[in-house]
């Protein structure tokens, strides 16, 4: 083919043109959130792509659950040592679905709290894997296999750490 008119990847091209955003962010841990936040309550338009958790790990299954979780046992601690603080007790149980429901609604509870945020400020929140396709694009595969293509005139990379051996 001697045009690129015709060649297949211009087709796609005119076939999807990408979503145009002052921003678009790839990870949505707590750096972007605040970042998604911030620039939409400026009035920018702002994606955040990210493809397990709403608020990234922290609060999902790192920090905040393992705080809660290290409260009950504090808890459990302290009625443990509760006659040195003159209160007697005849015995008590640990209940770790009652934990583990503590935790969960909590998680939740952030969960729900995120989303507020994003839709009082304008920021979009996309559940999906993200990858660039060219200069400042993103797409976006999204849990039900479909595809966004998204372009930012600033695209902020914060997908986070792995560790690896």
């Amino acid at each position: 083919m001697k045009s690129t008119e015709t060649s297949p990847s211009a087709h796609v091209l005119k076939k999807s043109q990408p979503e145009e955003f002052d921003l678009v962010i790839l990870g949505g841990g707590t750096g972007s959130t605040v970042a998604a936040w911030t620039f939409a309550g400026e009035g920018k338009r702002v994606a955040v792509v990210d493809r397990k958790y709403i608020g990234g790990s922290c609060p999902n299954i790192a920090c905040l659950p393992s705080k809660n979780i290290i409260h009950s046992a504090k808890v459990v601690d302290y009625f443990r040592r509760s006659k040195e603080f003159g209160i007697a007790h005849d015995g008590f149980t640990i209940e770790m679905s009652g934990v583990r429901d503590r935790k969960r609604k909590m998680v939740v509870g952030l969960n729900e709290m995120y989303m507020e945020n994003y839709r009082k400020t304008g920021a979009e929140f996309i559940l999906g894997t993200g990858r660039f396709v060219a200069p400042r694009t993103v797409e976006a595969v999204l849990l039900d296999g479909s595809t966004r293509q998204l372009r930012g005139t600033d695209v902020i990379v914060s997908t986070g750490t792995r560790a690896s051996l």
